[in-house]
């Protein structure tokens, strides 16, 4: 009896799958950032994303360009939008940032048991997202260079602190708080969640759960879009934006941040109960499909 391959190519049910629970795990866990204190050494206070490995283990584990869009997607809406924080067109820089780091670190990673590769991607997308971050506050600083000249040596001293606000990001967030865990669950759990979409894990059969685009097409695509960051950044510091604040959380207190997170969490559940259901069904399909052979 021959075996039936199992399909490799995502459906749109799939891809929606794949988007909603990358959308509602960040969302989840940018919410919960927010409850957490800040990391402090002495009167420095450092930039730490707790859970900076969530999305990045999905980018390694499922097709990387569904899984980006929907943790830039979560981190916009939990984050933002259902706690009354929409900043207009300066919202694009920093959707495109995590979505465009999250990509290059997930389509870098070909063997998910490689921790050479998983290593690697993490630094590399970490760079990606920080360093875009970083231009752009630099571009702002030396378009200002005019207004700064009245205290000398003000620009570079302001170039200097975001450099090292970069590097400080880079060390806290990115290898304590995104390389180690990633090392130690992207291989564990490889081969163990892929399954819940009928799909093959990466490193099986096929690296990705689609054809990958064509190299120039992505470099093209990537290098578009990071003009397009630099440019919503200045729009949005010369005050060409449609932004809206409603400050839920300052006007009635964390119970905001709470509200959404449970919101988050039902959304992972009911997302999860869903790829259940659709395994269970792809099993039972192959299993009827068996007997006519």
């Amino acid at each position: 009896m021959e075996e039936i391959p199992k399909r490799n190519v995502l459906t749109l049910s799939q891809k929606l799958m794949v988007f909603t629970l990358s959308m509602s795990l960040y969302g989840l866990s940018s919410l919960a950032e927010e409850l957490l204190p800040a990391l402090r050494l002495g009167p420095l206070v450092l930039s730490a994303e707790y859970f900076a490995f969530v999305p990045l283990t999905l980018c390694m584990l499922f097709h990387p360009l569904y899984t980006a869009a929907g943790a830039a997607t979560g981190g916009l809406l939990f984050g933002g939008v259902l706690v009354g924080q929409f900043g207009g067109i300066g919202e694009l820089e920093q959707f495109i940032a995590l979505a465009l780091g999250l990509f290059v670190a997930g389509s870098l990673v070909k063997n998910p048991k490689s921790r050479k590769q998983i290593s690697i991607a993490a630094l590399g997308g970490a760079v990606i997202y920080h360093g875009i971050g970083s231009a752009t506050d630099i571009q702002q600083v030396l378009l200002g260079a005019g207004e700064l000249r009245a205290v000398p040596g003000l620009a570079e001293i302001l170039i200097i602190a975001e450099i090292g606000s970069f590097m400080s990001a880079i060390l806290v967030s990115s290898l304590v708080f995104g390389l180690l865990p990633v090392l130690y669950l992207v291989p564990y759990l490889h081969g163990k969640i892929e399954p819940a979409l009928g799909l093959y894990a990466r490193g099986q059969k096929q690296p990705l759960a689609e054809k990958p685009l064509p190299n120039t097409k992505v470099i093209a695509a990537a290098i578009a879009l990071v003009g397009l960051a630099f440019v919503s950044d200045f729009l949005y510091e010369a005050g060409i934006n449609l932004e809206w604040q409603a400050n839920f959380a300052e006007a009635s207190g964390n119970w905001v941040l709470w509200l959404n997170l449970i919101a988050a969490a039902v959304v992972a559940g009911m997302t999860m109960t869903l790829m259940a259901k659709h395994k269970h069904r792809s099993l039972t399909t192959h299993s009827h499909e068996d007997r006519f052979l």
